[in-house]
């Protein structure tokens, strides 16, 4: 109990200083590699990586990583991280998670709309050209917030298109 809240300090004062000290860089490349972070729960639900390889067909590479809660029958895969995948300063344990924050995604969609000191810790130290993510989350995490929230379908097809509309914006424009 003590770890975890010790844990979840150094997390958010990470959070803070990578936010201090990062820069908005809005690259001019064509968006050809899309990350996605959510929780299992909400994967289960919506099905996201369906939803973004149908949705954004045209964006060739897609990864998905999701936080779900630690559960020990569970068997350890490449695209789910838990708490247990941080040391007690908040620091990365996971090889497979290291990967996923240090790959250069043009662009990394998250799909959570509660604050998860978790989910946003990988989301801010994401190498990332461009974050996307919900406006009731953390502010210094994201590039581009979406106001909407994640209580049905309709809501998160609302979400992809605002999202698509932003990108068609910010593909036509020369930055």
């Amino acid at each position: 109990m003590i770890f975890s809240k010790i844990k979840e300090h150094f997390l958010k004062k990470n959070i803070q200083q990578v936010s201090k000290t990062s820069k908005i860089v809005v690259a001019n490349s064509e968006i050809k590699r899309i990350g996605v972070l959510t929780t299992n729960e909400l994967n289960d639900l919506y099905d996201f990586s369906s939803i973004v390889k149908t949705k954004f067909s045209k964006y060739k590479n897609v990864n998905l990583y999701s936080f779900k809660n630690f559960n020990k029958k569970d068997v350890k895969t490449f695209n789910f991280f838990t708490h247990k995948d941080f040391d007690w300063r908040g620091e990365i344990k996971d090889p497979s998670l290291i990967s996923f924050v240090n790959e250069q995604f043009d662009l990394l969609i998250c799909y959570f709309d509660t604050n998860n000191i978790f989910l946003e810790s990988i989301a801010q130290l994401s190498q990332a050209n461009f974050k996307i993510g919900f406006s009731n989350v953390n502010q210094s995490v994201f590039d581009l917030e979406i106001s909407e929230n994640l209580k049905s379908f309709k809501n998160v097809e609302n979400f992809n298109s605002e999202l698509l509309k932003y990108l068609h914006i910010l593909e036509s424009k020369d930055l």
